[in-house]
């Protein structure tokens, strides 16, 4: 069996590398914070009404839709310099419908479009106190 050589140096090189993962996975929750919560959101002209759900989950960001079909997961779900951008696909008629969302937080603000195959429609909305 072989002896390690210097077991300091192999024992410091072990925790450098756990506390820079832990680091990194604070860092990206951090991140993440101003969207953490629920937002209430509605598109310009008032007519639909929307919740954004958002939460980490094993340090992966998650997010859920709920609207009037019921609630959805959100799917390649991303927010980057304050850019989100999510699909979620809903139940309408009988068949799947995905819905492009993209937006951009400020503070408790959002604002962005949505995009489905018959049209866009611009979205405001508020992270709930």
């Amino acid at each position: 069996m072989k002896k390690m050589k210097n077991p300091v140096l192999t024992t410091a090189w072990i925790v450098l590398f756990c506390l820079s993962v832990t680091f990194l996975a604070i860092a990206q929750e951090k991140s993440y914070e101003v969207l953490l919560g629920e937002w209430d959101v509605q598109t310009e002209d008032g007519q639909y009404t929307f919740v954004f759900i958002f939460s980490m989950e094993d340090g992966a960001l998650k997010g859920m839709f709920q609207g009037s079909t019921g609630e959805v997961e959100m799917e390649d779900l991303t927010f980057e310099d304050n850019e989100l951008t999510f699909t979620v696909n809903i139940e309408a008629g009988g068949r799947s419908m995905p819905i492009d969302f993209s937006a951009t937080i400020e503070g408790d603000t959002l604002e962005g479009m949505l995009s489905l195959e018959f049209g866009e429609a611009n979205i405001t909305g508020n992270k709930r106190k």
